[in-house]
Parts: structure tokens; C-alpha cells; sequence
């Protein structure tokens, strides 16, 4: 690992994991026991897919024990992350840069500010 950051990554996703295994087997109290402390890191990092992938299995586990009110506040969180993915999905893909996926001939689509100097195109830094 070559931070903290990425070993909590690992973390939380292994308990997210792990937590979605309990529950497919009908092990509510142990998937809880792994879902909640995941969340809690994700949120640290902070890294939205984890987030959002353990507010989908907290709401879906909270509806198997029929607790509305939590299984409601996880469904929330669950849009909310949602809605940030995609925000800031659409916010990448409205980026000059995001031509360069579809580029295939020609001069580069993107104009790169140099930093100690006038705008070069692509061609000029390869």
C-alpha cells in the first residue's frame, strides 16, 4: 500500500464486501456490523463509490429488518451520493480534456497552458 488513504480504501471496501456476503446469507446483524463501520471510513477518505455502494446495502439492509425510518435516511444518503457521481460525472465529460477520449486523427482537440510559458498544443509536448 502506498498511504493511509489507500489502505482505507482497501478497508472499506473489504467491509462492504463482506458486509453484502452476510446479508446474501440472511446474516442481518453481522452485515450491519461490517456496513456501518465502512461507511463511517469511506466518508473519512472521502471516497463517494464506497459511500455509495454501502448506502445502497444499509438501505436494503435496514428494509430486510424492517426499520422505515433508518432504511428512508440511508435511501436519502444513497440519492444524494448518487446525484454527487453524477454531477461530477457530467462536469468531467464537459471538460476540454474529455476529447481526448474520442481522438483518433488530426491535431489534438486540447490546448495545454504551459506553466512558465505561452499556450502549446498537444503535438508540441509528445
Amino acid at each position: 500500500m502506498s498511504n493511509a488513504e489507500d489502505l482505507n480504501r482497501l478497508t472499506a471496501c473489504s467491509l462492504v464486501l463482506l458486509g453484502h456476503i452476510f446479508y446474501v446469507l440472511g446474516n442481518h446483524r453481522e452485515s450491519n456490523n461490517m456496513v456501518v463501520p465502512a461507511m463511517q471510513l469511506a466518508s473519512k477518505i472521502p471516497d463517494m463509490s464506497v459511500q455509495l455502494w454501502s448506502s445502497a446495502l444499509l438501505r436494503d439492509l435496514n428494509k430486510a429488518c424492517g426499520n422505515a425510518m433508518d432504511a428512508h435516511e440511508a435511501a436519502q444518503m444513497h440519492q444524494n451520493f448518487s446525484q454527487q457521481l453524477l454531477q461530477d460525472h457530467i462536469e468531467a465529460c464537459s471538460l476540454p480534456e474529455h476529447n481526448l477520449i474520442t481522438w483518433t486523427d488530426g491535431p489534438p482537440p486540447v490546448q495545454f497552458q504551459a506553466q512558465n510559458g505561452p499556450n502549446t498544443s498537444l503535438a508540441s509536448l509528445l
